[in-house]
C-alpha cells in the first residue's frame, strides 16, 4: 500500500508511473491496472476491485485518485464517500494488490481515523518541498532522455527564470534539450536564448541592463514589455522590488551573511542572491537608497497624474543608469 501526497503534481505523476512499471509488466497493465477518481466513483467500488484476485499474473495495481476525503478541504464531488470501508480494508489488505493512493493536496487531515490508519500501514511519501539538489537530479534525468547535458549554470538560470514548479521546469528542460541535443550543454546562456522568460526574469534583465549602464538596451526591453501589454505601473512595482532585493542583498552581504542565509532571509532563490551581489557592486548603499526613493517618486507622479506612465519609466531608467 502506497500513499503519495503533496503539491508537486509532476513528481506524484512520475512516481505513480514508476510504481506501476515496477509492479506490472507492460502486457499485464491492460488486465491488472485500474484507476478510480474519487470525485466520480464510489470508494467501495475501488476497494472491491482491490480485494479481487489478479486476472493474469501475480499482482494487480489499483490507483485511487483525488481522495479529497483524506483532507479537511470541502470538495464538490458528485458522491459522498464512505470512509469506514477504507478503514476496514486497511485492517485486511489484499496481499496480491498494490493499492496506490494519489492525493495532490498540501496537507492531510490527521484527525481522521482513515489518515491515521494509512500512516500506520502504508508507505507514505510527502512530495511538496524539494531540495535544490533533488530538483537538479530530476532535471538532469529529463535532459538525459534527449542525450543532452544539463549543467549547474543552466539549472540556476532556469529556476531563477521560471521558479521551482516541477512540471514547468521539466517542460523548459525538454525544450532546451531538444534544441541543444548532445552537441551543446544546457548552460545559462542556452536557457536565456531558448527558454521561456517570466515577467520577473525580464524585469531582472531590465535592472541588470540599467546597472550596467546599457541604457539603450534597457529602454528597448521596456518598450518590448509595454508592447506585450504589460502595465507600466506593474513594471514599476517589479523594478522597485528588484532594486529592493539588490539593496537587501548588499546590506546582508556586507554584514557577512552567506548566499544561502541571505536567500532564506529575504525569500529568494540563492542564484538570484548571487546575481544581486554582482549587481550591488556597481552601487554604493547610499545610491541604492536613492534609487528606491526615485522609484517611490515616480510611482507618486504617475498615480497623481503628474507624468505620463511610459515617459516616467524612461526618465527613471535614465537617472538610475547615470547613477551606476
Amino acid at each position: 500500500m502506497i500513499l503519495l501526497y503533496g503539491t508537486q503534481d509532476y513528481l506524484i505523476r512520475l512516481m505513480k508511473k514508476n510504481i506501476v512499471r515496477e509492479a506490472l509488466a507492460e502486457e499485464e497493465q491492460d488486465f491488472n491496472l485500474s484507476r478510480y477518481d474519487m470525485f466520480d466513483i464510489p470508494l467501495e467500488q475501488a476497494l472491491e476491485d482491490a480485494e479481487t484476485v489478479p486476472f493474469i499474473g501475480e499482482r494487480k495495481v489499483v490507483v485511487i485518485d483525488n481522495p479529497f476525503f483524506l483532507t479537511a478541504e470541502k470538495a464538490k464531488a458528485k458522491i459522498e464517500q464512505h470512509l469506514p470501508a477504507l478503514e476496514h480494508y486497511l485492517e485486511h489488505p489484499s496481499p496480491d494488490t498494490v493499492l496506490l493512493i494519489s492525493a495532490p493536496y498540501e496537507k492531510l487531515d490527521r484527525r481522521k481515523k482513515a489518515v491515521k490508519a494509512l500512516e500506520k500501514t502504508a508507505k507514505v511519501y510527502e512530495l511538496s518541498q524539494l531540495t535544490d539538489a533533488t530538483l537538479y537530479r530530476l532535471m538532469e534525468n529529463v535532459a538525459a532522455r534527449f542525450s543532452a547535458v544539463y549543467t549547474r549554470s543552466g539549472h540556476d538560470q532556469l529556476v531563477a527564470s521560471v521558479g521551482q514548479d516541477l512540471a514547468r521546469l521539466a517542460n523548459e528542460v525538454e525544450k532546451c534539450a531538444q534544441y541543444c541535443g548532445a552537441d551543446r550543454p544546457i548552460d545559462g546562456a542556452a536557457v536565456l536564448e531558448i527558454g521561456s522568460r517570466s515577467l520577473e526574469t525580464n524585469v531582472f534583465l531590465l535592472v541588470d541592463q540599467v546597472m550596467k549602464r546599457r541604457t539603450a538596451d534597457a529602454l528597448h526591453l521596456l518598450h518590448e514589455l509595454v508592447s506585450m501589454k504589460e502595465e507600466p505601473l506593474k513594471l514599476l512595482a517589479l523594478l522597485e522590488r528588484q532594486f529592493r532585493i539588490v539593496y537587501q542583498v548588499s546590506y546582508y552581504h556586507q554584514a557577512g551573511y552567506t548566499q544561502n542565509s541571505i536567500a532564506a532571509k529575504i525569500g529568494v532563490h540563492p542564484y538570484a542572491v548571487k546575481l544581486a551581489v554582482e549587481q550591488a557592486k556597481r552601487y554604493s548603499p547610499e545610491s541604492l537608497k536613492s534609487v528606491l526613493a526615485r522609484c517611490a517618486e515616480t510611482d507618486y507622479m504617475i498615480k497623481t497624474g503628474g507624468a505620463d506612465k511610459l515617459l516616467a519609466l524612461e526618465l527613471l531608467i535614465h537617472s538610475v543608469s547615470a547613477a551606476a
